[in-house]
């Protein structure tokens, strides 16, 4: 049961947002191009969760991100987490806005801004649930969501056309590589699967995190391929507003509702985080840190940022980027010890290139989406 728990609450987190952002990525770069990318980011992600894996195991008592970065590499380093960590939850939660205002305007009609703007709202006033409350539908609402993607895939199968691969229109290279990222991301609830499974569980901590991750692939490429190979170059950034005409408009509302829920729930998940975090950490009042963590994404939505693909892109690559080059440091800083996790010694000589790598592919993304 605790495996099966660990499994379903990972999955949970893991599969969200980043998966209705990735048919409009893939439709910008050939097809065997974002294929290798994927795996990339997939061996890249997997890693990153073994080396943080690794940390939450060998340090005593309850932290989050920025309490390992803290004891390990200093205050002005947890300043530095506390900082991106709070901006990438931002980006998250303006994604899961754009979405969420997506998926109101296809079930029910209305405009996009009023969509967001309910979607906001609504979910603001859930930010008062405890984590463990949130926790607990997590993988129960992951589940419809998977269901879908195969009777999806098997409704679009007659309708996949293999031009439609080759269907890319401007050449953005790395377009997916900051949608991966984030979509393979699972970093937060690594501390609570240690606390379901217990110190003594190193393997299976282990397993759970591939089997997490391949699994999700395993779903993001049939969700891709069915998408991408139905709409081509003409995919809409939510990929399923535009299989209307395959389909039928019932079955893009299905998917529609099914795709709220996945992103209400990680809305509120993100929310609710942000604010007891503001709450425990920082001695900032409750109502206070409801407020700092409601309004900065409804503002950014009301400002315009709305394009769904480079928000993900943005967050995953930069936000995600400094969170996986702290992951680095502190796995140099304890190598000895979290040696015994991995089954292997963390080694400068490629830990230093595959932070490069990373600060790199942040850049790349920065550079291209804004200038």
């Amino acid at each position: 049961m605790k495996i099966l728990e660990g499994f379903g609450m990972l999955i949970g987190v893991v599969i969200g947002a980043g998966l209705f952002g990735l048919p409009a990525s893939f439709s910008k770069a050939p097809l065997h191009w974002n294929l290798a990318l994927f795996a990339g980011v997939f061996l890249l992600s997997l890693l990153l969760h073994y080396l943080l894996a690794s940390i939450v195991y060998i340090t005593p008592g309850k932290h989050r991100f920025p309490g390992y970065v803290q004891k390990y590499l200093g205050q002005r380093a947890e300043t530095i987490a506390t900082i991106f960590t709070i901006l990438s939850s931002y980006g998250a939660m303006l994604a899961y806005g754009v979405l969420g205002a997506l998926f109101l305007q296809n079930i029910f009609g209305i405009s996009f801004l009023a969509g967001g703007v309910a979607f906001f709202i609504l979910g603001g006033f859930l930010f008062f649930l405890s984590l463990q409350e949130v926790g607990k539908i997590n993988f129960y609402l992951t589940l419809p969501l998977l269901a879908f993607i195969l009777i999806l895939a098997a409704k679009l199968f007659p309708h996949i056309h293999g031009e439609n691969f080759l269907a890319a229109g401007e050449r953005s290279w790395f377009l997916a590589y900051g949608i991966l990222v984030f979509a393979f991301g699972g970093y937060s609830a690594l501390p609570d699967l240690h606390d379901i499974l217990g110190h003594a569980s190193r393997l299976i901590f282990k397993r759970i995190i591939f089997w997490t991750l391949f699994v999700s692939g395993i779903f993001y490429l049939i969700f891709i391929f069915s998408v991408l190979g139905v709409a081509g170059k003409a995919v809409t950034q939510e990929a399923l507003s535009g299989l209307g005409s395959y389909l039928g408009r019932g079955v893009a509302v299905i998917g529609s509702l099914i795709g709220i829920f996945t992103v209400f729930r990680a809305y509120v998940g993100f929310g609710s985080g942000l604010k007891l975090m503001l709450h425990y950490d920082y001695n900032i009042s409750k109502r206070m840190g409801w407020l700092l963590a409601f309004l900065p994404p409804v503002l950014l939505f009301l400002t315009g940022f709305v394009d769904l693909v480079e928000i993900l892109s943005i967050v995953g690559s930069v936000g995600l980027g400094i969170f996986a080059v702290f992951i680095l440091l502190m796995a140099w800083k304890k190598k000895n010890e979290v040696s015994a996790f991995l089954g292997f010694t963390p080694r400068a000589w490629w830990l230093l290139p595959l932070g490069i790598l990373i600060v790199l592919g942040a850049l790349q993304d920065i550079i291209s989406v804004y200038f």
